[in-house]
């Protein structure tokens, strides 16, 4: 081959060369930007996920705070109604022993009046009056105690049903943690869908 030849034939592989070289590092270059825009992508993606995974974790962490406060309120509320049912049922208790004094020393009254026109003797007739004043006097005592007794029942139940309706309400008040907890798990679940980005 001569040197002219030779020089041509370089000259014309040259250009293809260079095209060849040039369409690698254009592909080259094609597939990293791709890369590139995918991993940026997949980065995103993640991001937004841990983003979300963290305010979930804040709103669990949240509610279970309100959940055991909740609770422990619950828990004093119902020493509270306890207590109160204690003290209401003392109360009923004395104020039945009150009543039933009362309707025995009513009967013992009746039975002396009834027994002063027996009496003989001035001395027994003027000891059974004295025996009925005291009666009298005690059978009024009473009933100002049985009517102390009734009011104190009535205000201690009274106070129970407020109690009570404050437990009531701390228990709402959990049911509806409760609900909000399960309804946040039903949908932080990951939901199935083909492909993550």
């Amino acid at each position: 081959m001569t040197r002219r030849t030779g020089f041509f034939v370089i000259c014309l592989l040259a250009p293809a060369v260079i095209g060849l070289t040039s369409l690698t590092a254009s592909k080259a270059f094609t597939n990293s930007a791709a890369q590139a825009v995918q991993s940026d992508q997949t980065l995103q993606a993640l991001l937004i996920e841990v983003h979300e995974l963290r305010v979930a974790l804040q709103r669990s962490n949240l509610n279970t705070y309100h959940a055991q406060i909740t609770i422990e309120r619950m828990k004093l509320q119902q020493q509270r109604v306890d207590r109160l049912q204690a003290q209401l049922g003392e109360a009923r208790n004395r104020l039945a022993g009150a009543r039933k004094t009362l309707s025995d020393i009513s009967s013992s009254l009746k039975g002396a009046e009834m027994g002063i026109a027996g009496e003989t003797t001035a001395a027994g007739r003027a000891e059974r009056e004295r025996y009925i004043q005291s009666l009298k006097v005690e059978l009024e005592e009473l009933t100002q105690k049985e009517q102390q007794e009734q009011g104190y029942e009535t205000q201690l139940n009274a106070q129970l049903q407020l109690e009570q309706a404050k437990l009531n309400d701390l228990n709402e008040r959990l049911d509806a943690l409760q609900r909000e907890l399960e309804t946040q798990l039903s949908t932080d679940k990951p939901q199935p869908s083909g492909k993550r980005p």
